[in-house]
C-alpha cells in the first residue's frame, strides 16, 4: 500500500482527533507553510482552526507526535505567516482542559525558547477525543520513560 500524501494525511488527522477541521479553502491556503514545517516521516496526529483570546485573525494548529504548528491568516488582507513551530519537547507547562459544552478544548503552553506563553481555543466536536489526542503526546513528552 502507497502512503497516502500529505494532504489527504492532514484531513484524516483531522476527522479521526474529532476537531472541526479547516474548511477546504482556508486548509489550501495553509498547506504550503504547514508541509514545510513538518518531515513526511511525521505523521499528523491533529489539525484543527483555533482561536486565540483577544485576537480576531484565523488559525490552523498542526500537531504531531514530534512538532507543534500554528499558522495565522490576517483578517484584513489574508496575509498568511508561521505563528508557531516548535518541538514538542520544547514545550513547558502545557495544560490542555476539554469543554464538550462551549464545543473544544482550552489549550495553553509556554515556549521554551522564548518564555511567551500561547493560549488556543481548539474547535472540536468531539472535545474528549481531542483532549485525548493532546494527552497522548504530551503525556508522552513531558513524563521521562
Amino acid at each position: 500500500m502507497e502512503p497516502l500524501d500529505f494532504p489527504h494525511r492532514l484531513l484524516t488527522a483531522a476527522t479521526d482527533a474529532g476537531a472541526a477541521a479547516p474548511d477546504a479553502s482556508m486548509f489550501r491556503r495553509h498547506l504550503p507553510i504547514l508541509r514545510r514545517c513538518v518531515p513526511d516521516a511525521d505523521e499528523p496526529l491533529l489539525l484543527a482552526r483555533v482561536d486565540r483570546p483577544g485576537d480576531r485573525g484565523s488559525y490552523v494548529l498542526l500537531l504531531t507526535a514530534e512538532r507543534l504548528v500554528v499558522t495565522a491568516e490576517s483578517r484584513v488582507l489574508r496575509r498568511l505567516r508561521l505563528h508557531l513551530n516548535s518541538a514538542c519537547r520544547d514545550l513547558i507547562d502545557v495544560l490542555w482542559t476539554p469543554e464538550p459544552a462551549m464545543g473544544g478544548v482550552a489549550f495553553s503552553a509556554t515556549t521554551a525558547f522564548d518564555g511567551v506563553r500561547e493560549h488556543f481555543w481548539v474547535r472540536s466536536d468531539d472535545a474528549d477525543t481531542t483532549a485525548n489526542v493532546l494527552s497522548g503526546v504530551f503525556r508522552r513528552v513531558l513524563v521521562p520513560a
